[in-house]
């Protein structure tokens, strides 16, 4: 062989570049070698001088199938039998000796070993490439010499010859290859079909990946149909090629009538019966051709879609999805295909897709199970060997999804039909099946409609589904960083914000919450996810509230419950609050329970996705806020505690204390500093008496650490350990707080024995969705003397079954270029990311009856006379001093009244604001002797000093409030031995409905 000298003429020609010229250019060099130097070398192997007009030297950055940097070479001639160079000006001397051009923008000479690089034709298509697609590392630390020079739209490893890093012998020559002038022997071809290229197991007959060969040694001839084409690559996923079937088959259940074949689809259109030849090759688990010669036969072909059926000698699922990849395949009702993630925008590849499940949902290792056990290992390998995702052959515009153009679309009442569950079972979606990543991934070929996903005990429901709805409802609702401070509202702590970035993303927001609220239709919910920035009029639960008590009846109206000289509940953005109805409980007494924070040591660590990082010890819980109500007309108290442990995503000092962070578990980060939350509360709810719900979100699936010390261990096999955090303590750090656990944490050996009751009554529930695992975050927790008080319980499935295409956010939900959005409606659908629990409890309380409508017509009521008879004076009320209140029933609008009837003061301090720190019910039960005399008498406690509103009830009939103050004015005593008259003092309190005695009348 001979050397070529480098000679290269920089000339300004316009002629046109013979078909012959165009097989003479190829790229002859790529040098990836260290710091800077790069270089990449075109040779022209031709017998005459060859213009670069029109061609472009381009690169794809780790591999993602775009040919995002380029560099025209418009001007350049190379003469017959040479080189031209192109490196940077930062390369080593020995490039820059014989670089031709500098890439002075360091545009395209600015690649690494998984950067493809193509000479471009004009019209963008490739005329000769380096590399392949899919961030695969062909070329690192390496330089490659073309050997072989025929240029190729697919890279052709065959055709290079490898160096060490930083060898740049044969940079600015053609080097020790073969001789263009010499004849080269074709490769032996040999005819085969799709058939015996992708073989009966999970690899090509003609590799050995388990043995480090991942191409054939062979070059093969197949033929087939053309089924899908993908015009542009998809991020690292689906590189630019076809997919192509045989027309018949072998008949082999075992074998995939189907490959992908990479590179070259110029001219193929879906149909067209094509030869392709090439080498297969295992592309990290991807059966492919890599096709060197791709020719249409002429005439076109059908294939129809093959339904995917699991055999009996299937040992898994995945080998299913083997024996079908590369193929158009089929999913309908039988193929049993479940929604596991709804269509939404996936973080990992950075686009929307779906993702399905055969069977069931995937749900989440620790749901059911001990985190790290035998079962919980058992449960994540099915999740992955059912699952495939969902994906369409071009990255989609945000809010869009492509084979579903009308999802979302308006019926015409401000929501739609058309949508995808989480449950769903596919039946019509079409499509081929590839794989990559670890993940089996299926594109689709046809359009679905809404009666592509059969709903079986899926389907939304207009409101919670309660068989028994007791006497009290609590609830939980996560209002997903509801914010209101860039909108005129208060600052909060940090002056950050979390949520809404537009006052219209706020108000649909808002819309969608409140709509949700106010169909669950509890009696006291906690909310989390509300920004912390006070109860002032310009505080965010005040301005949810608002939106709440709009237009509502008084008793459906919510109250705010605080505490007081409370500012803030804790130090984050985000808090928790509890909002209640005064007409079925009063506020007896709000704690705001500190939760641990850690104080540990820094620890340097390299994170999951291998970055450097720093964990700086000290991590923070949110504090529990825990009223205690009374439950009106009766004797009861109940505690609810509303919570938002610590999350899964930051790290904490343990996660990372090897200098790696590790979740071996599948816990996430800081279990063990939940742990801590949870021991610290189990113990400061001890000391309350009553009835107790622990409920919010515990950032725990139910099998986890946190979640077990508050209930049991009966699912922990034998020396499991439950340990907290160490360097914890309540109220500081270690000078201002009070320790918790020190150095060395603690192991946990012991639980609270509250019950989980969602679990309990439906063990398979689920109230969130991450990736494609569903489990529980949220919980209704149930002291053990509260159980059998609890009517029902539910997770309403409102938000996590649902697209985030339908949440109130722009940001993943719009597209920049052409301005759309996702369609998005005024309703309770993806109102949040986490579900609602409700549980309803029954304290056996008796229904009221309508003293208006009575519902047993035989029944007769008594009539309430114009003016109350022999109703007492009245004297004030000191405060701390108990008393007796008259109700006037004359002053009531209501007409007569049946027997047993209940009415009730609701005594509150709440201010215009909906705001209270203390609310509390005082009720009798009428007889018929003070329904005809027109008042009855209703003990008081006493009261502490300050403003206070009576609001008054016959049954659940509001009928009136006035206000009251304690400690003020004093007011005149009236002498109790003078008979009774509407006279001075008492003519006015008459009038309000209401009187003040210092002892109990005798009825």
């Amino acid at each position: 062989m001979r050397h070529l000298s480098r000679t290269a003429v920089a000339i300004a020609v316009g002629s046109v570049i013979s078909m012959s010229a165009e097989a003479d250019i190829l790229i002859s060099e790529y040098v990836e070698g260290g710091s800077f130097n790069k270089a990449i070398e075109i040779a022209n192997t031709g017998q005459q001088a060859v213009s670069l007009d029109g061609y472009i030297l381009a690169k794809s950055a780790n591999g993602n199938g775009e040919w995002g940097a380029k560099l025209p070479l418009d001007g350049i001639t190379i003469q017959a039998k040479e080189v031209y160079v192109f490196s940077r000006e930062d390369a080593a001397e020995e490039i820059k000796a014989v670089t031709d051009q500098m890439d002075t923008a360091k545009n395209v000479i600015n690649f690494n070993g998984d950067d493809p690089v193509a000479i471009l034709n004009a019209d963008g298509s490739i005329h000769d490439i380096v590399g392949v697609m899919g961030d695969v590392d062909f070329g690192k630390d390496k330089t490659l010499v073309r050997r072989v020079y025929t240029p190729s739209v697919a890279y052709d490893v065959s055709q290079w010859e490898a160096f060490p890093k930083d060898n740049f012998d044969d940079l600015g020559q053609l080097g020790d290859g073969v001789d263009p002038t010499d004849p080269v022997e074709p490769p032996q071809i040999f005819p085969a079909t799709i058939m015996e290229l992708q073989g009966d197991s999970w690899a090509s007959p003609y590799t050995d990946p388990a043995n480090g060969k991942y191409i054939s040694d062979k070059t093969f001839l197949v033929e087939g149909v053309v089924t899908a084409i993908q015009n542009t690559a998809l991020g690292k996923d689906l590189p630019i090629g076809f997919f192509m079937q045989d027309e018949n088959g072998d008949g082999n259940p075992k074998t995939s009538d189907g490959i992908f074949v990479p590179g070259n689809i110029t001219g193929l259109t879906v149909g067209d019966r094509v030869q392709a030849t090439g080498k297969v090759e295992e592309a990290y688990g991807w059966t492919q051709l890599k096709a060197t010669k791709v020719e249409a036969t002429g005439g076109t072909g059908t294939i129809v879609a093959t339904a995917i059926r699991k055999l009996e000698s299937d040992e898994e699922f995945a080998f299913t999805l083997e024996r079908h990849e590369g193929m158009l395949v089929k999913m309908d009702k039988e193929a049993d295909m479940r929604v596991a993630r709804t269509y939404g925008f996936d973080f990992g590849p950075y686009r929307s897709n779906m993702v399905v499940s055969h069977k069931s949902v995937n749900m989440h290792p620790n749901q059911h199970n001990a985190p790290g056990s035998e079962a919980a290992q058992k449960q994540a390998d099915c999740n992955e060997d059912m699952s495939v995702v969902v994906e369409s052959f071009v990255a989609a515009p945000k809010g869009q999804v492509p084979w579903y153009p009308t999802f979302g679309d308006d019926n015409g009442t401000g929501a739609t039909d058309q949508y995808i569950r989480i449950g769903d079972i596919v039946d019509g979606l079409e499509g081929v099946l590839t794989y990559s990543y670890g993940d089996y991934r299926f594109y689709v070929t046809n359009t679905a409609t809404e009666d592509t996903f059969v709903r079986e005990g899926t389907d939304r429901t207009e409101k919670p589904v309660l068989k028994d709805e007791g006497d009290i409802r609590v609830a939980t609702f996560n209002v997903l960083n509801y914010f209101n401070s860039p909108f005129g509202g208060a600052e909060n702590p940090h002056g950050d914000n979390r949520g809404a970035t537009s006052f219209d993303e706020f108000e649909l927001q808002a819309t969608k919450i409140v709509k949700a609220i106010l169909t669950i239709d509890a009696d006291i919910v906690g909310l989390m996810e509300i920004e912390n920035n006070g109860f002032g009029p310009d505080s965010a639960v005040v301005n949810l509230v608002e939106r709440l008590n709009a237009d509502r009846e008084e008793a459906d109206k919510y109250t705010i419950a605080a505490k007081v000289d409370l500012e803030y509940v804790g130090t984050d953005a985000i808090t928790s609050q509890v909002i209640y109805k005064t007409s079925k409980v009063g506020l007896e007494e709000l704690r705001v329970i500190p939760m641990p924070q850690q104080h540990a040591p820094t620890v340097d660590y390299t994170d999951l996705k291998g970055k450097d990082k720093n964990e700086s010890g000290s991590n923070y819980m949110r504090d529990s806020i825990t009223p205690t109500f009374t439950i009106n007309d009766t004797d009861e108290k109940l505690t609810v505690s509303v919570n938002h442990f610590k999350s899964k995503g930051s790290t904490c000092w343990e996660d990372v204390q090897t200098g790696k962070q590790l979740d071996d578990d599948q816990q996430g980060s800081c279990e063990n500093f939940r742990v801590s939350g949870a021991y610290h509360l189990g113990k400061v709810l001890t000391s309350i008496e009553g009835y107790k719900l622990i409920i919010g979100d515990l950032n725990s699936y139910a099998g986890e650490d946190a979640v077990t010390v508050l209930t049991n261990r009966n699912h922990l096999p034998e020396g499991y350990q439950v340990k907290a955090a160490r360097d914890t303590f309540i109220g500081g750090d270690e000078t201002t707080g009070e320790v918790l656990h020190g150095n060395d944490g603690a192991v946990i050996d012991s639980s609270y024995g509250y019950t989980n009751m969602v679990k309990l009554v439906h063990p398979d529930s689920y109230g969130y969705s991450y990736n494609d695992e569903v489990g529980t975050l949220d919980y209704v927790l149930a002291s053990p003397g509260l159980v059998t008080k609890v009517a029902d319980v539910t997770e309403w499935n409102i938000n996590s079954a649902e697209s985030t295409l339908f949440q109130y956010e722009d940001k993943n939900n719009c597209d920049k270029d052409t301005g759309t959005c996702s369609s998005r409606h005024p309703d309770v659908y993806r109102s949040s990311d986490h579900d609602p629990a409700i549980v309803a409890l029954n304290f056996k309380l008796t229904d009221p009856t309508d003293p208006t409508d009575p519902t047993d017509p035989t029944d007769p009521t008594v009539p309430v006379p114009s003016q109350p008879i022999d109703m007492p004076e009245v004297t004030g009320a000191a405060p701390g001093e108990a008393f007796d209140m008259v109700f006037d029933l004359t002053n009531t609008q209501v007409d007569s009244i049946k027997e047993g009837t209940v009415a009730q003061f609701i005594l509150t301090n709440e201010n215009q604001l909906s705001v209270a720190t203390y609310s509390k019910a005082f009720s009798d039960t009428l007889s018929k002797n003070e329904i005809e005399q027109g008042w009855t008498l209703i003990e008081v406690d006493g009261l502490e000093k300050g403003d206070y509103t009576f609001k008054k009830y016959i049954g659940e009939q509001f009928v009136g409030e006035e206000t009251l103050v304690i400690g003020g004015k004093t007011l005149p005593v009236v002498d109790e031995d003078k008979d009774g008259g509407s006279t001075g003092l008492f003519g006015l309190l008459a009038l309000l409905g209401l009187g003040f005695f210092r002892r109990k009348i005798q009825k």
